[in-house]
């Protein structure tokens, strides 16, 4: 049976399926975090919906919950496999708690497809909203959350998920958001500088409920060797809402408190510049040597360049003529203000600054894979000329 199943996803089963396995540990520190915010009896009804090798059922066991329901659809880690998108929609549960697949972009067969649940037992409509019924693909994570939804059994009743910290990026997954804003007034994100599973992915663990103490709010708790912990207001759900990015951005741990905000010395407007990913002369690995403006040459024709994404090489920056050189698809490009388009001690000065200060676009970003910064980063940068 086991050889069958590694045929069928073609080897690469743990992926396809967002197979990554909480450690026992790591679950007994998030269920401090949900009961601490939460008060739950012991005889509530639970549902896992993708229980895996059964650690998060291990761990409420030994607290002493044991109504609990389960799905799990590798044949391999159960003698009776299910589907959750196949699970009757009348099953309703206090609380619905674990740690669903994730999205693989990079491997086609990880998406959920609608099309793939039409003779389903639980019709599509009862449990996407119409706006995605008639996509072809949706992250299979947001599709936990909008199912898990139709099983809550009352307002009481709370999901707690394991998430890509990419789910919280800003203006990422509206729909989703708007759904959980529809039924919840409390959202607790909790994030720490562990590694969950085997593999290392950006996480954080993210409980919907309703409270009475936090009606309307969100808790953002970051823990690396201290615990940190701020309550903003829920409507910023649609904003960059990371822990450990807005505990960063917050304290500004790598740029200086002086100076003056970047977006002072440049420019709001577009800046059309040359660019081809294979026909280029510059990319993010040698952004750092075009740090000058060459003698004799038009200053006004000089814009900086941000790499906007990379683990290595997010956050460098150079100056690129804008009417030489070729760049790949890694860049922001910034024309300065009008009153520093002919300056060239302070274009020079503007890149050095930010070339000193290597870690701060590392630190006020975490995601899925590649790290990535947007301009409102690059903007809020503080420069002391």
């Amino acid at each position: 049976m086991k050889t069958a199943i590694i045929k069928k996803y073609n080897g690469n089963k743990e992926k396809i399926l967002g197979q990554f396995f909480t450690k026992e540990s790591v679950i007994e520190k998030l269920l401090d975090i949900l009961f601490e915010y939460k008060h739950y009896k012991n005889n509530i009804e639970i549902l896992e919906p993708s229980f895996g090798i059964g650690n998060f059922i291990k761990v409420l066991n030994r607290r002493g919950f044991y109504n609990i329901d389960g799905c799990e659809i590798d044949e391999t880690l159960t003698d009776e496999p299910k589907d959750f998108f196949d699970y009757p929609i009348d099953k309703k549960y206090d609380l619905i708690i674990g740690n669903p697949p994730f999205t693989k972009y990079n491997i086609k067969e990880s998406y959920y497809y609608p099309k793939n649940y039409m003779k389903s037992f639980c019709p599509l409509f009862e449990y996407l909203p119409s706006k995605l019924l008639n996509r072809e693909k949706e992250k299979i994570e947001n599709v936990f959350i909008l199912k898990s939804l139709k099983h809550l059994k009352d307002k009481d009743s709370t999901i707690a998920f394991i998430l890509p910290i990419s789910f919280f990026i800003k203006n990422k997954n509206k729909s989703i958001k708007k759904e959980i804003l529809s039924n919840f007034s409390t959202i607790i994100i909790y994030q720490n500088t562990e590694v969950w599973f085997n593999y290392n992915i950006p996480c954080c663990f993210a409980m919907f409920t309703n409270t009475s103490d936090y009606k309307n709010k969100i808790i953002l708790y970051y823990e690396n060797k201290d615990k940190h912990r701020e309550i903003i207001d829920i409507g910023n759900i649609f904003e960059e809402i990371i822990p450990e990015v807005f505990y960063n951005k917050k304290h500004d741990l790598t740029n200086n408190h002086n100076g003056n905000l970047l977006k002072s010395y440049l420019s709001q407007e577009i800046v059309r510049y040359l660019k081809s990913y294979k026909d280029n002369n510059v990319s993010g690995k040698n952004i750092l040597e075009k740090n000058k403006i060459l003698l004799h040459e038009n200053v006004e024709d000089y814009k900086l360049a941000v790499v906007r994404v990379g683990n290595v090489s997010v956050g460098k920056c150079g100056l690129i003529n804008i009417k030489k050189d070729i760049l790949n698809d890694m860049f922001f490009v910034f024309d300065f203000a009008k009153k520093y388009f002919k300056n060239k001690k302070i274009k020079e000065k503007i890149c050095e600054l930010i070339n000193k200060n290597p870690d701060y676009f590392r630190n006020i970003t975490c995601r899925v894979g590649s790290k990535s910064i947007k301009k409102e980063d690059i903007y809020n940068f503080k420069v002391e000329i």
